[in-house]
């Protein structure tokens, strides 16, 4: 009486399971066993081991069997067969022959430990008999499992050689086999279904990219991007192989599409890059141009002011003209249209030249200011002085020292009057300070 377990993996065969045949995997373990004496408890051991590990197998197989990616790729279970291309069939059409092995080699395997299970169960508990427990061992650890007969070819024959052979093996050696055929058909089946299950999702995803992607070289002014049309047009084409050859396109998807949009993205990234430094640097520009445009307008009212209220010009230095800072300005306006072309190259050069230009205006503007504001500095400096001699003459009781009062006369009349000489001034006030110096110490 079959198991639930072999009923259930014979009834996913068509009711049956399918006569064993040989595969190189089989080939691969095949080894010769020593027999080995065993007790009757040890048999019973065995058997319960190898009771132990067909259920685990078959509840394997089972679960495997019932991935509906598994019965997708076989056409079972309701569902049309696929018909495989590419990488996909030339990964997945090995598999599902292991797989069909794996099947065969079950049903012997089950056979084999049913044979034994029956054997112990004709031993007597008053008197054992060895023949029927080293039967039973054979069974077990012995190379007890008949395979296919191959047939051998003539030209590896001999003049005595037989034209057939038959090869058997002991059940661990070809559980052992049975493993190494599943983890080939489960990978292959779980490779499928990841591919299956992230490609769709995978390529919607690339195409919003590009869509993003796409308007973003429009918003930069580079309009429809190549590379960009090429990833859309192989996506196109991708998706209708999903089905046949889904290993196929993850690997053209991972290998062709997603390095091109990195590409696209970098280099977009790049002229955002770009674009936002002379954004700053313009921005920059415009500081400066305002920077200077101030300092004109400082410079020039220093240096009318310094007209109007000192007599020596030898200092003065004329500010720039207006028409020079509405050059630059001018200069700045061009590039910054050149800039909404989007011609980057030229524009940097252009931008650096033009900074250069404002920072030279700059720092001669500064000379000028500082230049036509020293004399009215001086001229306030020394009326501050003036005033602080004064206020020394009063409290060493000779403010009405006649000396003093007609110097510090004199030194007022130029000092509050444009234009004001700032020598002859500058040598009153000295006179005032020597004078009130002799004064204290006498």
């Amino acid at each position: 009486m079959p198991t639930p377990q072999e009923f259930q993996l014979s009834c996913l065969w068509g009711g049956r399971l399918a006569r064993p045949v040989f595969s190189l995997f089989i080939l691969t373990y095949f080894l010769d066993e020593k027999a080995t004496a065993v007790t009757v408890e040890q048999i019973d051991q065995l058997l319960a081991d190898w009771k132990q590990k067909i259920d685990i197998a078959s509840q394997n197989l089972i679960d495997l069997h019932g991935l509906p990616t598994y019965q997708r790729l076989c056409g079972v279970s309701g569902f049309p067969p696929v018909q495989l291309t590419g990488i996909t069939l030339a990964r997945v059409t090995p598999a599902l022959e292991a797989m069909n092995e794996l099947f065969q080699h079950f049903d012997l395997l089950i056979k084999t430990i049913n044979k034994a299970t029956e054997l112990r169960k004709q031993l007597s508990p008053l008197w054992v008999s060895e023949v029927k427990v080293k039967e039973i061992e054979q069974i077990l650890t012995g190379s007890s499992i008949q395979l296919a007969v191959v047939q051998i070819p003539l030209a590896q024959r001999g003049l005595l050689s037989v034209a057939q052979t038959a090869n058997a093996i002991a059940p661990r050696q070809l559980l052992a086999a049975m493993t190494s055929a599943f983890d080939i058909a489960k990978n292959a089946v779980l490779e499928v279904d990841a591919a299956w299950m992230r490609l769709e999702p995978a390529l919607a995803t690339a195409e919003a990219e590009i869509l993003s992607l796409q308007r973003l070289a429009d918003s930069l002014g580079q309009g429809s991007v190549d590379e960009l049309s090429a990833a859309r047009q192989k996506i196109t084409a991708l998706r209708g192989k999903i089905e046949s050859d889904p290993l196929g396109v993850s690997a053209n998807f991972d290998r062709e599409i997603k390095p091109l949009i990195l590409r696209v993205k970098a280099t977009l990234e790049e002229s955002v890059r770009q674009q936002n430094e002379m954004r700053e640097r313009f921005a920059c520009a415009h500081h400066l141009l305002s920077q200077l445009t101030e300092l004109n307008r400082q410079a020039e009212i220093a240096f009318r002011e310094s007209r109007e209220k000192i007599t020596d010009h030898s200092t003065w230095q004329t500010p720039l003209d207006p028409a020079q800072i509405e050059a630059l300005s001018q200069w700045l306006t061009r590039l910054e249209t050149k800039f909404g072309e989007n011609i980057l190259n030229s524009i940097r050069i252009g931008l650096e030249n033009w900074t250069a230009k404002v920072k030279e205006y700059i720092a001669k503007e500064e000379r000028a200011y500082a230049a036509n504001k020293a004399p009215l500095e001086l001229r306030a400096e020394l009326r501050g002085r003036l005033d602080a001699l004064q206020a020394k003459a009063l409290a060493r009781g000779l403010a009405e020292n006649a000396i003093l009062s007609q110097l510090a006369e004199n030194a007022k009349r130029l000092l509050y009057t444009r234009p004001t000489p700032l020598d002859k001034a500058a040598e009153l006030v000295t006179q005032y300070e020597q004078e009130l110096n002799r004064k204290y110490y006498l």
